[in-house]
């Protein structure tokens, strides 16, 4: 091996090193292995001196003979100590499909397990890429291009892998300036003597890392809008080519990456993405947020909500009968001469599909009239969610009024408290009155009249109480007797809610959560053991908890309205971020009312009215009432540590990072196959012209060149001691291709080579269908694949 040979490979070695360390800690602190970093550094320095040990002494049998002792040595030891490597491979594995970063399903053994193969896999994948010429180039710019997204989504790299990153780029920088400056040498001397720059680079790299910086020192404003638009555009095109394609489409499902028809079991983790689903446009938008109804599920398995498909035995829409049922009740309120002004107020929504495609319409609870733009086919589920008769995307538009009760008002807590049964109706009269005088709304062409909405209404009431509190039969003891206990003393299922509501409020909201154990409850999993979760955690577990007491409940799912999310004039974005579930309670005359458990979303959905004044008492009017915190009233002496902006909640939401880290590895590979396929292109090119451009001579010693190559994957390596007409001779008419035999193709070079004649066209064109019948062969034999490889590789070493 000549001095140049090692010097490279010591190189390639060194870069290999400080590229897979450098990932080895990034995938680290991204995947929560905590793995020390001084680990990370031994294997690195074990895998990478054991890969350039067999690759400078790979034609050395005692190389071959070490590695089955080794092998041999890893069965004895098996057998000896009775370990089974393909059990703790499989439990590798199956650690790898459940840890999601929690302290309890951490392993330290799989971790480190992990951590090896990833450095093993690294190190030989690098060291076996730095051997082409620009690669070290190439990865300069893609761990630039890295950096630059991981500051755009707010990724934590650790320094140390930036540290690496910046002294690779300068001494790649190094060689490239000392490579321009003095092309007589080539490239091995090139690179050692941007060995002697090394020094400095490392200086300045150790004080790029050292200095303290700003949480966000340069915002990348171009940068991330540009992103984000590509985002948008992208998945919007994606969702109009699924629309396309098939509009049978599904009912709305809380998925936070998307909407999918899948049954999924309650709980793990979530993925969280910012497209943009639908767009709202009101002229009077709240002081608390919006909730728009997706779906509604009334049956709790122990796993799951689902939907019964029992009929009802009331005609009309489930939500004009809530309506009318409210509205009945306020009637009732103001015939006792309470004041009932400033507890509703007359709302719009008009409701535009942007980045979606399903079949549930969203609309408020209520609501009172949808107003559709041109004729459309939909029906209301058993539930009392809308469906169309086919998937809806892109450019859906209709109108939903609704009505919004005043949650916060110490007033309309009274009436909940004070409910009457369905069965004591008022006139037909009072209901008019009311109905012009507080709801601003003209009952005169109803389809109800007071006879036959008393009778619905008692109907509805029934099935209600029927319906909505069946409850598992394996349901744990322990969940019954908690709900007992939180709602002792208390009288009215109002106050009963309010404190299940309370009691929640206080377990810490996280989205970094593992799955349900198998055959375990998931209500009385959360409460007793994880205590931890999200909307979907709090939702099920206070709808199971007030069913424990007999109280209708109802599990829903649809969209928070965010009106930070401004997108023009009065129009507001709903990002998928926002999808959200709750529970809605019904209180016996007065219809389905929601709360709000899940900690993060409580002050949002009590934010107390503004205290304005207005002519109407169902526009925007409010009543004074102090501000309401994130805590709920019945819990205003536990601290909640763990609301936004708290540790818990940072951690959990660092499993948003792997979208954009798998996204980046993905663009990354892309970008990789397209710079071999150019510079394929490329060599092709150069070798084509250059064949072009010479003598016939030089055509036939650049096929004979190609040829040789050739020969040498097909086993017939010429050796140092023997010429060309003696290995020839060896291979003999093992080659035959086109009735011509490779000695054949070897006397007509040695010709013309030491005969110094011109070689005819008739022998050229021999030589060429004999290295194109060849290449047919070794296609068939090894594959395009292969085959492209192989062509590839001749092209990139003999130019």
């Amino acid at each position: 091996m000549n001095e140049n040979t090692a010097v490279s490979r010591r190189l390639t070695v060194a870069n290999s090193f400080l590229i897979t360390l450098a990932f080895g800690v990034f995938l680290n602190s991204i995947f929560h292995l905590k793995i020390y970093t001084i680990f990370h550094l031994f294997f690195c320095i074990t895998f990478s001196g054991l890969i350039y040990l067999f690759d400078q002494y790979k034609k050395n049998l005692i190389t071959y003979f070490t590695l089955c002792g080794l092998f041999v040595a890893g069965i004895l030891v098996s057998v000896f100590f009775k370990i089974n490597y393909i059990k703790g491979i499989n439990k590798v594995y199956k650690w790898c499909l459940i840890y999601n970063g929690d302290d309890k399903l951490y392993e330290r053994g799989c971790a480190l397990a992990v951590c090896a193969g990833i450095l093993f896999a690294g190190s030989i994948l690098t060291y076996i890429l730095h051997r082409f010429k620009g690669v070290k180039s190439v990865t300069s710019v893609l761990l630039l291009v890295l950096l630059i997204i991981s500051a755009v989504y707010k990724m934590d790299i650790p320094k140390i892998s930036v540290g690496i990153v910046i002294f690779y780029g300068l001494t790649e920088i190094a060689e490239y300036y000392g490579t321009l400056f003095n092309r007589s040498s080539n490239t091995v001397n090139n690179s050692i003597a941007a060995i002697y720059l090394a020094p400095a680079c490392l200086i300045i790299a150790l004080l790029s890392v050292s200095f303290p910086s700003h949480a966000e020192p340069i915002q990348w404003r171009g940068v991330k809008s540009f992103v984000h638009i590509m985002e948008e555009k992208g998945s919007l095109l994606m969702t109009q080519l699924q629309y396309i394609i098939d509009r049978t489409g599904s009912e709305f499902v809380l998925n936070f990456s998307g909407y999918s028809d899948d049954e999924n079991e309650l709980g793990g983790d979530i993925n969280i993405n910012k497209v943009t689903a639908l767009k709202i446009k009101t002229q009077n938008k709240s002081t608390s947020k919006g909730y728009l109804i997706g779906s509604i599920s009334d049956i709790y398995t122990g796993r799951k909500w689902e939907k019964s498909e029992t009929e009802r035995e009331y005609s009309h829409e489930e939500y004009y009968c809530d309506f009318y049922e409210l509205l009945n009740a306020f009637t009732r309120e103001k015939e006792t001469g309470r004041d009932i002004n400033n507890l509703v107020k007359k709302k719009s929504y008009n409701v535009e599909y942007y980045d979606i495609r399903t079949r549930s319409l969203f609309y408020p609870l209520k609501t009172f009239q949808i107003n559709f733009n041109k004729s459309v086919k939909y029906s209301e589920t058993n539930q009392g969610a809308f469906l169309y008769d086919r998937a809806k995307g892109v450019g859906t538009k209709y109108e939903v009024q609704y009505y919004e009760l005043n949650l916060s008002s110490e007033r309309l807590q009274d009436i909940l408290r004070n409910a009457k049964e369905t069965d004591y109706m008022v006139s037909d009269y009072a209901i008019n009155k009311t109905a012009k005088d507080i709801f601003d709304y003209n009952t005169s062409g109803s389809q109800f009249d007071i006879i036959g909405l008393k009778n619905d209404l008692l109907r509805r009431s029934q099935e209600i109480k029927k319906q909505y509190t069946i409850l598992p039969a394996n349901l744990p003891d322990r969940v019954r007797n908690l709900a007992i206990d939180l709602t002792r003393g208390l009288d009215n299922n109002y106050d009963k809610l309010k404190a299940i509501e309370a009691y929640l409020n206080k377990f810490p909201y996280n989205t970094k959560v593992s799955k349900r154990p198998k055959g375990r409850d998931f209500v009385d999993y959360f409460l007793f053991e994880q205590k931890k979760g999200y909307c979907t955690y709090f939702a099920t577990t206070m709808g199971v908890l007030a069913r424990c007491l007999d109280i209708p409940t109802r599990y829903v799912e649809g969209f928070v309205v965010d009106y930070k999310n401004l997108d023009g004039s009065n129009t507001y974005k709903v990002l998928n971020s926002s999808a959200h579930s709750w529970v809605e309670a019904y209180i016996e005359g007065i219809g389905w009312i929601p709360f709000e458990p899940t900690p993060l979303y409580y002050a949002d959905r009590y934010t107390p009215w503004a205290d304005l004044t207005s002519d109407s008492p169902y526009h925007d009017s409010g009543v004074a009432i102090p501000q309401i915190t994130g805590e709920p009233p019945y819990n205003q002496n536990l601290v909640n540590e763990n609301i936004p902006g708290t540790k818990a909640l940072d951690k959990g939401s660092k499993n948003s990072y792997l979208i954009p880290v798998l996204g980046v590895l993905i663009c990354i590979l892309i970008l990789f196959v397209c710079i071999i396929l150019i510079y394929y292109g490329i060599l092709v090119s150069r070798y084509n012209k250059r064949f072009k451009s010479v003598s016939d001579n030089l055509k036939l010693s650049l096929i004979l060149a190609e040829i040789l190559h050739y020969l040498d994957k097909e086993g017939f390596r010429l050796t140092a001691d023997e010429t060309l007409l003696s290995y020839a001779a060896r291979i003999g008419d093992k080659i035959y291709f086109n009735h011509t035999s490779f000695l054949k193709i070897v006397n007509v070079y040695m010709g013309v080579r030491y005969g110094e004649y011109e070689v005819k066209t008739e022998e050229l064109k021999l030589v060429m269908d004999f290295l194109k019948y060849f290449k047919y062969h070794l296609q068939e034999k090894l594959g395009k694949r292969r085959m492209f490889f192989d062509r590839f590789l001749f092209l990139h070493f003999y130019q």
